[in-house]
């Protein structure tokens, strides 16, 4: 594959390095599976020790530079050089659970814990339009994500992409349509009681928390209750740990959840949670 200037030293140095978005990671993977030129380099970075990476006298100058940049970034090579791979390349989705990750706004709208997500505030309590997240121009690379996601479900409604459907319906406030994508998803798995997939029962507790604050329905309530429990029993970690919280509201569940977690951003959410 010719360059045409795609990419850069400098981007694949950022790209070895972790340091891009998620367009721009599509297509430097695009790239390295058809360049053998910039393929050399990462895999060189993954395996090159780096006491070895300045012997660089019998490499033509333009690798030369490249080898040079890839090997400043080892350590972070080894981790991002497994999306190249064909089982990297069924985890890692441009239009997936990572892009919706990338993706999510400044604030959440629900007090859950999507699994993979980065701490967001709680956005003030609101009603309106006006703080519908599907309105905001802000969430603009959100909802691209979100229809790229939809299209996903549509073509192929396996349980990973029903997931990813879910979660984008909840990023932008669609509860009702959130936990119908998330039950979907969960009976394609096997069902609540059956499913090992902690991240996704996890998550559809989260929904149904969120719908339940909303409605104040008991067997919303109930059935996040349980789906937490599922996800907890499977895998104690601090996401599993704060949905339970969320879903059960008891002094007991989020001390459970702080003996996991004392200093996060999290944390101090839950300790605020807990002082009420």
């Amino acid at each position: 594959m010719e360059h045409a200037g795609f990419p850069s030293d400098e981007t694949l140095a950022a790209f070895i390095d972790g340091r891009v978005d998620a367009d721009t990671r599509s297509r430097v993977v695009e790239h390295l599976a058809g360049c053998s030129e910039c393929y050399s380099v990462f895999i060189g970075a993954t395996e090159m020790p780096v006491a070895n990476a300045a012997d660089t006298s019998n490499v033509r100058p333009f690798r030369r530079t490249r080898y040079a940049i890839a090997s400043m970034a080892v350590a972070a090579a080894a981790a991002i050089g497994f999306f190249i791979t064909p089982a990297g390349q069924r985890l890692y989705q441009p239009a997936g659970l990572a892009a919706l990750a990338d993706a999510a706004p400044s604030a959440r709208t629900y007090s859950g814990r999507l699994s993979g997500f980065p701490y967001r505030a709680l956005a003030p309590i609101a009603r309106g339009a006006e703080n519908d997240p599907s309105r905001n121009p802000a969430n603009y690379k959100l909802m691209d994500v979100a229809a790229k996601v939809q299209a996903n479900a549509i073509k192929s409604p396996n349980a990973e992409n029903l997931h990813a459907l879910g979660v984008s319906q909840l990023l932008l406030g669609k509860t009702d349509d959130a936990v119908q994508s998330l039950a979907g998803a969960l009976q394609t798995s096997g069902g609540l009681d059956a499913s090992t997939d902690v991240a996704l029962l996890s998550d559809y507790s989260a929904a149904l928390s969120s719908r339940a604050a909303q409605t104040r329905e008991r067997d919303d309530t109930a059935l996040a209750a349980r789906a937490a429990e599922r996800a907890w029993s499977l895998r104690r970690s601090p996401e599993t740990a704060w949905n339970r919280a969320v879903a059960l509201d008891t002094d007991a569940a989020w001390s459970d959840y702080l003996r996991l977690d004392a200093s996060s951003d999290w944390a101090r959410e839950a300790r605020k949670r807990l002082a009420r």
